[in-house]
């Protein structure tokens, strides 16, 4: 349902490894790039994270999380928020441009929006 959108992002931002849209629990909907064939390790992952994220953020009163991003020795990875229920997720070379990623993500987010509309 999504290949192509995704498609669309990765063919436009050089340095994709991974691109993915997950589920708030962790569910992979759709991948592309899986370079790494660790696309259901690391959505797993991020989905601890941001429910610790969505805690710290209402204690703090700072507002929901939107984007982040985990600059590594190796990777670069980018968290896209949706809506409340479904995330991007991507992993990135060190020297991919980010803000690429960034506007291609904002030009598909209605989209994304309009099609995972519960």
């Amino acid at each position: 349902m999504f290949k192509d959108i995704f498609g669309f992002v990765a063919d436009y931002v050089e340095g994709i490894k991974l691109l993915a849209l997950f589920d708030k629990d962790g569910f992979i909907v759709e991948k592309v790039k899986d370079s790494s064939f660790k696309s259901e390790e690391i959505a797993a992952e991020f989905s601890s994270i941001l429910k610790y994220i969505d805690k710290v953020t209402t204690f703090l009163v700072t507002g929901k999380m939107g984007r982040m991003i985990i600059e590594c020795d190796n990777d670069v990875f980018y968290l896209h928020k949706i809506n409340k229920y479904y995330y991007v997720v991507a992993v990135l070379e060190k020297n991919a441009i980010v803000g690429k990623l960034k506007y291609a993500l904002t030009v598909i987010e209605p989209k994304l929006k309009q099609d995972l509309e519960i």
